[in-house]
């Protein structure tokens, strides 16, 4: 995604800035430190066989960048049933665990390695005749570690950092009886509604005749161009129907 710095037609010589890429600008690069690079033999060995680095640039991080990256783990209703959060996972070991909290979600300060385990979550599985090992799990871990799988967020192969945040979101899951009841409200409020809307839209009208009285319209048409105040209308009342109609429709 390079953007071009110069224009069609326009002289360039040798040196001269072409495009620019991501934190660039006037072709200096935007972030980090600015090194002094050498592509140069040393001791026997060219450029292809080794790079070597100041001590100074590896003790002070002088090329170490910060990078924030957000995980998303969902839990849904499946035809199964409901997934869960948890750090009780079947078949996983408590090291791989350890840094899990009661909703299964990593603790802030841990340090994330790949394969540890972000957030911890099972889905249930269907049923179908359990294998040896599934037989053996169950006699371990009760019934629970046969109906469910491991649906745990990990961490990617090349995911290394510290955990600076978490955050859970629930929403309030109301059952068939409650959505009844709620329904049946709804008529009751829609009422009130327009009950409420109706005693504004009278203010309105009413407010609009005061600051209109004794003034000449200049016409009103709607958006299909029809004429519903004809140009030259003084008379409060002949426009008052018109005002109905228009803040009605």
């Amino acid at each position: 995604d390079l953007r071009p710095t110069c224009d069609k037609g326009q002289r360039v010589k040798k040196g001269d800035i072409l495009t620019e890429g991501y934190s660039t600008q006037g072709g200096e690069l935007a972030l980090g430190k600015n090194l002094l690079v050498a592509y140069m033999p040393w001791k026997g060995y060219n450029y292809e066989d080794a790079i070597v680095l100041n001590e100074r640039v590896v003790r002070e991080d002088l090329l170490t960048s910060v990078h924030v990256d957000e995980y998303i783990l969902e839990v849904r209703e499946t035809k199964r049933g409901m997934e869960e959060l948890t750090s009780d996972i079947p078949n996983v070991s408590e090291e791989a665990t350890k840094d899990l909290d009661e909703n299964g979600i990593v603790r802030v300060g841990a340090r994330i390695e790949p394969g540890d385990i972000l957030i911890g979550k099972i889905t249930p599985k269907g049923e179908s005749d359990p294998s040896p090992e599934e037989k053996l799990l169950r006699a371990i871990f009760g019934d629970k570690a046969g109906d469910v799988k491991d649906a745990s967020l990990k961490a990617s192969p090349s995911l290394r950092g510290v955990v600076i945040d978490k955050k859970l979101f629930s929403r309030v899951i109301k059952s068939r009886s409650e959505k009844n009841a709620d329904k049946a409200i709804l008529p009751k409020l829609n009422d009130e509604f327009e009950e409420k809307a109706a005693k504004l839209k009278d203010i309105l009208i009413e407010k609009l005749l005061v600051l209109t009285n004794g003034k000449v319209s200049q016409g009103v048409k709607d958006y299909l161009g029809t004429e519903v105040i004809a140009k030259g209308a003084s008379s409060p009342n002949a426009i008052w129907n018109h005002w109905i109609i228009l803040l009605s429709s």
